[in-house]
């Protein structure tokens, strides 16, 4: 029997309203360890310890060695596993002294380019590139064996009470409201950043951050975005 919850959310398609929907959420209080789940497996099948070891190592060595080479791997009956990928921060990327843009060594700093660093830096090199994280798609077959065990009466359990999480709203209920009070804060502060923004506004951190980042692309909210990663901050479009 699985345990879920029911929350609220504000509607994403409608973030301006007082409009709320409710989500429903398995609760992760319990989960199997590497142990138990393999003693699980042993418990049903005829294969021994050492054996069911070593076949489950081969089987995540050949995986990673797989998606380091080709990018994607379908495991017959599971799933498949994707790499994804993104530009280093640029710390990381001085501290392994990696370049930042593309280049040749018979480079000519009088080469009559009319190209800023800016936009140099704007074209990461192969060396610039990491592995940000590994995807996951079950296979039809694995989808359709989880949803059959959980049909049917007594599968599912409601726990913490039919109310949910609260939703709490923000203290500026329009977007444009909120915008404003920022470029009060900036007038009076040399930049903002994403937890300043969350606790002027009383929105969650995650929705502060994404609004933050749609403002630095809106120029009729008066905020730009400077720096990179977890060094990002926001100030005033006239100050710069």
């Amino acid at each position: 029997m699985l345990n879920y919850y029911k929350q609220e959310i504000r509607d994403l398609r409608n973030p301006e309203s007082d409009e709320v929907v409710n989500v429903y959420k398995v609760l992760m209080d319990r989960s199997d360890t590497a142990a138990q789940f393999m003693r699980h497996v042993q418990q049903h099948s005829q294969i021994g310890t050492g054996v069911l070891n070593a076949a489950i190592t081969e089987v995540a060595e050949c995986l990673a060695e797989r998606l380091a080479e080709v990018g994607s791997v379908t495991v017959p009956g599971v799933g498949t596993f994707s790499v994804a990928i993104r530009r280093k921060e640029k710390a990381d990327e001085e501290a392994e002294g990696s370049l930042t843009f593309n280049h040749n060594d018979n480079h000519n700093d009088n080469d009559g380019s009319t190209g800023s660093p800016q936009d140099k830096e704007a074209e990461p090199n192969a060396r610039s590139i990491e592995l940000h994280h590994i995807n996951f798609r079950p296979a039809k077959e694995l989808f359709n064996d989880v949803y059959r065990r959980l049909s049917g009466k007594g599968k599912f359990r409601l726990v913490g009470g039919k109310e949910g999480v609260k939703l709490s709203k923000p203290v500026q209920t329009r977007r444009l409201d909120r915008f404003a009070a920022a470029r009060d804060y900036l007038a009076s502060h040399p930049f903002m950043r994403v937890a300043d923004y969350a606790k002027l506004t009383g929105l969650s951190q995650s929705s502060a951050q994404r609004e933050l980042r749609l403002a630095a692309q809106l120029a009729h909210s008066g905020i730009v975005a400077s720096g990179l990663g977890s060094h990002r901050f926001y100030v005033l479009a006239e100050k710069l």
